[in-house]
C-alpha cells in the first residue's frame, strides 16, 4: 500500500512537471510573436512618417553678374541646367544633390567703342557642377503624394569645370574654381511632376579680378519625382 501511495505521488509529479514545462514551451513563443510585431509595427508607423524621394529635373535660368566697375556692365544670359537629387522628410524635409548648371553670362566693355573687339564683348557660358544642400518645408505634407506646396532654402558650393567657347578669350584661368551660393524658391509638387522656381547668389567673385562680379541666377526647373 505504502508503494503504491509513493507511485501515484511521483506520478502526480511527474505529470505536473510535463504540463509546467508543455505551459511554458506553448506561451514562450507566443510572447515572441507579440514582441517581433510590436517591434514591425514601431517600424512600419516609423517608415510612415519618414518619407523618401528621388528626384530628377532640366531647366532654364537667366543669370546677370552685379558688378561694381564702372568700366563695366552686364546683361542677363540665359542658359540652362539638370540634375537629381535625394529627398527625406515630410513637413520638414533636407535634400542633397548633384546639378550640371551652364550659366550664360554677357559683360560689356563700356570704353571700348561697339564695333571693337573686347575680352568683354559677348556672351560666354561657364560649365558648374553644383552640390545644392537644401532644407525646407511643405505646407501640404498630409497630401504630399498628390500635391505639394514647398518653400527651401540651400547653401551651393559650386565647382567650375569649364568655360564654353567664346569669341573673347574667357576661360577657366579668369574663373574662381570654387563658388559658394544662397539659394531660395519655392515649389510645386502635382503627383509625380514637380516645378521650382528660386533665385540663388553667388557670395564669391566669379572673376579672378580685382573688381566685384557676384553672379546671381533666376531659375524654372521641370522634374520627375519617384
Amino acid at each position: 500500500m505504502k508503494k503504491l501511495f509513493i507511485i501515484i505521488i511521483i506520478a502526480l509529479i511527474s505529470n505536473t512537471l510535463s504540463a509546467q514545462t508543455a505551459y511554458l514551451n506553448n506561451s514562450l513563443p507566443a510572447f515572441s510573436v507579440q514582441e517581433q510585431e510590436n517591434e514591425d509595427g514601431k517600424k512600419e508607423k516609423k517608415d510612415k512618417k519618414r518619407k523618401d524621394e528621388f528626384k530628377i529635373f532640366v531647366g532654364a535660368n537667366f543669370n546677370q553678374l552685379n558688378i561694381a566697375d564702372e568700366r563695366y556692365y552686364s546683361n542677363m544670359g540665359v542658359g540652362w541646367d539638370f540634375g537629381f537629387s535625394y529627398k527625406r522628410g515630410r513637413f520638414f524635409y533636407w535634400e542633397i544633390g548633384a546639378r550640371y548648371n551652364n550659366p550664360v553670362y554677357i559683360v560689356k566693355d563700356l570704353n571700348v567703342p561697339p564695333d571693337s573687339t573686347s575680352l568683354f564683348d559677348d556672351a560666354f557660358g561657364v560649365r558648374n557642377i553644383d552640390i545644392p544642400i537644401t532644407g525646407g518645408i511643405n505646407f501640404l505634407s498630409v497630401t504630399s503624394r498628390i500635391i505639394g506646396l514647398r518653400v527651401y532654402v540651400s547653401a551651393i558650393p559650386s565647382f567650375a569645370i569649364g568655360v564654353g567657347n567664346n569669341d573673347h578669350g574667357v576661360t577657366k584661368d579668369d574663373l574662381n574654381s570654387f563658388m559658394l551660393y544662397g539659394q531660395a524658391g519655392v515649389g510645386i509638387d502635382i503627383a509625380f511632376i514637380f516645378i521650382e522656381a528660386g533665385f540663388n547668389y553667388g557670395f564669391t567673385d566669379l572673376f579672378k579680378n580685382d573688381f566685384q562680379s557676384n553672379p546671381y541666377q533666376l531659375f524654372l526647373n521641370l522634374g520627375f519625382r519617384f
